[in-house]
């Protein structure tokens, strides 16, 4: 197949190889401009995807929805690996916007598409945990005229509002063996379990283990990378928990707190989903917004500080009911040290502690669990 030649030595499952030959086939043809590779935790398409990567005769640029997406995608050998705001818009500069409430100015970085980017250069790009990716972010990628593969995970949960660009279609190629090297590795072990169906029981495997409420030390909660609940009521409660053992006070951020971002906004590099640190915030005053400058917080190199400004009723009172007209006036961020699983797909952390509250979703109640599992990488610590 021109372009494309199946690296010496790797061994393929019959499954595995009639993959490859499916993507191979695609980009020889290239009458379609996606190729939706997908499969279940453990039957390696991101190793098939760098593998077919490195047969290519040109330049192929890896991908991921998050920053913490892409540092994973680079530590499994896919060195280009970038977040896909980043690859595809530049900064256009900074503007003055005025701000309804005081009158007052001020400035924010804003973003255009980048006709110079590495995409409209390469033979290929792919794009891994594809399912947060909405429309806008994937028209604006198509536009590069690039083939993009694309992988995505059946198992998990379909993305919250405005994602699923990718993955409203079925699959081109979908993987479904686990491979051998996974089913030693026990946070792939427990998904499977949950795919098939299967009650989790207390144990402890090394990468992961499964404990009892007793049994929860504060000091593993504290230096987990992220810990993930279920429902916003109790990400709230311990939000304030943990920024209480932090040291924090007060209802609004301050200077070292962990956000989330809540809602899109391209034009500034905000995407809903993303976690950020702050490092200045203004002082307290009588108007109705704060301003802080915030960085990412899992160091994304592709991503400098931005500038954002909060409603502070939101944060002093999370239940009030807010309308919309002043809602959009302000970015929309809330503390980011307890996410919900809806709000972490899309990334993953090297050291994850589950809550397991799958009892909330009845009807999803395995695909919730299944995801929550496969967002950590390295260690995984479920309380039930």
């Amino acid at each position: 197949m021109p372009g494309w030649q199946p690296e010496i030595g790797l061994k393929l499952s019959p499954q595995q190889d009639d993959a490859l030959k499916a993507v191979a086939d695609w980009l020889a043809d290239g009458e379609t401009p996606i190729f939706r590779l997908f499969g279940y935790a453990g039957t390696g398409k991101t190793t098939l995807a760098r593998h077919f990567a490195e047969g290519i005769d040109g330049a192929v640029q890896f991908a991921a929805f998050t920053g913490k997406a892409a540092q994973v995608l680079r530590s499994k050998g896919a060195k280009s690996a970038r977040t896909l705001h980043s690859l595809i818009y530049r900064p256009r500069g900074e503007e003055t916007i005025s701000d309804e409430t005081s009158g007052l100015s001020r400035v924010s970085p804003t973003f255009s598409l980048n006709r110079q980017s590495p995409v409209a250069k390469a033979k290929l790009i792919i794009v891994d945990e594809c399912s947060m990716v909405d429309e806008a972010l994937g028209r604006d990628l198509m536009s590069f005229g690039t083939p993009i593969l694309v992988l995505g995970d059946p198992g998990q949960l379909p993305p919250v509002s405005g994602g699923g660009f990718f993955t409203e279609a079925e699959p081109d190629f979908l993987l479904t063996e686990i491979h051998r090297q996974a089913r030693d590795n026990p946070i792939i072990d427990l998904a499977l379990h949950v795919r098939e169906g299967k009650e989790l029981m207390h144990g402890d495997w090394g990468a992961a283990r499964i404990i009892g409420k007793r049994e929860v030390e504060t000091d593993e909660v504290l230096a987990a990378d992220q810990v993930l609940v279920g429902t916003n009521r109790t990400r709230r409660r311990y939000n304030a928990r943990l920024r209480e053992l932090k040291g924090f006070e007060g209802p609004l951020p301050m200077s070292g707190d962990k956000l989330v971002c809540l809602r899109n906004d391209p034009a500034k590099g905000l995407l809903n989903g993303s976690l950020w640190q702050v490092m200045t915030a203004s002082r307290e005053t009588t108007k109705p917004g704060v301003n802080l400058i915030v960085k990412p917080d899992d160091d994304d190199i592709d991503q400098g500080a931005a500038k954002i400004r909060l409603l502070k009723a939101a944060f002093e009172d999370p239940d009030a009911d807010i309308p919309w007209p002043t809602k959009k006036r302000f970015d929309d961020f809330d503390y980011g040290y307890a996410l919900t699983v809806h709000k972490a797909q899309g990334s993953q952390w090297n050291n994850v502690m589950l809550f397991d509250e799958s009892w909330a979703f009845k009807e999803t109640r395995e695909r919730w669990l299944y995801t929550a599992i496969t967002r950590a990488a390295e260690r995984l610590t479920i309380v039930k």
